[in-house]
C-alpha cells in the first residue's frame, strides 16, 4: 500500500465530498428538506470569518498519520454499521455522520478491505444522497466499481480518485453547518478508531499524537463559535469544547468519544 497516499487519504476525500455536498445540491425534496432543518442555524461572524477560520485546519495527512499508528490490527468491531446509512433521517445528524463514515472508509482502505470499502462507499452515498446529492453527482467523483470487485489494484486507483482537493465556497448558513459538522464527525469517529485499536507504543509517542489530532479540533471549535442552533450544532460545540478543556491527556478521552459517537449513530 502507498502509505503517502493513505496519510493524504481521509483530509482530500473529506474535502472532495464536502464540495459535493455543499455545491451540487439540487432543487429536489430532499434538498427542501435540508434547508428547512438547518433553518434555525445563526451565523455570528464575531471575530474571524468562517472561511478564514477554515483555511487554518491543518491538513488531515498530518494526523492521519500519527493516528495510524496506533492501529494494532484491523477489527470490524469498531466500525459503524455500513447498513444503517439508511436509517438516518434528521439532515443535521446525517452530515455528522457523514463524517464519520468517511473515516471508516478510510479505515477500511488502509486494510485494504475490498469488499469494505465498496460496503463503505456505499454508505457514504447513501448519506449524500440525504442531503441532496444525487447518484449522478455522486458518481462523477466515485465512478461505478462494482465491476472492479474483484481487480484489487483497480478498485484502490479508483477509491483513491477521491483525492481530488479544491475550494469550498460557503455562502449561507446551512452550508456553514454542513461544513462544521462533517468536519466533527470525521474528528470523532478517527479519533475512536485510533484509541479503540491501539497498539503498544510509547506514551510519548501517542501524546504527541493526539497533540496533533487536538490541534485541528482547536480549529472546529472557532467554526462552531461561529454557529448556533436549538439541537445538534449547539450541542456537539459544547462537548466539543469540554474536551477540547480535558486535553488530549484526559484519561476519560476514550470515553467521551465514545459518549459522542454513540449519542449521534445509529
Amino acid at each position: 500500500m502507498n502509505l503517502e497516499k493513505f496519510n493524504s487519504y481521509i483530509f482530500f476525500l473529506t474535502i472532495t465530498l464536502m464540495m459535493v455536498l455543499i455545491l451540487s445540491c439540487v432543487n429536489s425534496e430532499e434538498y427542501e428538506k435540508m434547508k428547512k432543518e438547518f433553518r434555525d442555524v445563526e451565523f455570528a461572524d464575531n471575530f474571524e470569518s468562517f472561511d478564514s477560520i477554515y483555511a487554518k485546519i491543518p491538513n488531515y495527512d498530518e494526523v492521519s498519520k500519527s493516528i495510524s499508528i496506533m492501529h494494532a490490527g484491523f477489527d470490524s468491531k469498531l466500525l459503524l454499521p455500513y447498513s444503517s446509512a439508511e436509517m438516518y433521517q434528521s439532515s443535521k445528524q446525517t452530515a455528522f455522520a457523514i463524517g464519520m463514515y468517511i473515516a471508516d472508509l478510510g479505515y477500511v482502505r488502509h486494510f485494504e478491505r475490498v469488499q469494505l470499502c465498496m460496503d463503505y462507499l456505499n454508505a457514504v452515498n447513501t448519506l449524500a444522497q440525504k442531503l441532496a446529492v444525487g447518484s449522478k453527482e455522486f458518481n462523477s467523483v466515485v465512478p461505478l466499481i462494482e465491476s472492479n470487485l474483484n481487480n484489487r489494484e483497480e478498485l484502490f486507483r479508483i477509491t483513491d480518485s477521491l483525492l481530488n482537493a479544491g475550494n469550498i465556497m460557503l455562502s449561507s448558513n446551512e452550508k456553514y453547518g454542513i461544513s462544521a459538522l462533517v468536519l466533527s464527525g470525521l474528528w470523532t469517529e478517527s479519533l475512536y478508531l485510533g484509541l479503540a485499536s491501539q497498539n503498544q507504543i510509547d506514551k510519548a509517542l501517542l501524546v504527541d499524537a493526539l497533540k496533533k489530532h487536538f490541534e485541528i479540533l482547536g480549529e472546529i471549535n472557532k467554526l462552531f463559535e461561529c454557529l448556533q442552533d436549538d439541537s445538534i450544532i449547539s450541542e456537539i460545540k459544547i462537548e466539543l469544547q469540554e474536551i477540547y478543556k480535558k486535553g488530549p491527556e484526559s484519561q476519560s478521552l476514550l470515553n467521551d468519544i465514545i459518549s459522542i459517537r454513540n449519542k449521534y449513530s445509529l
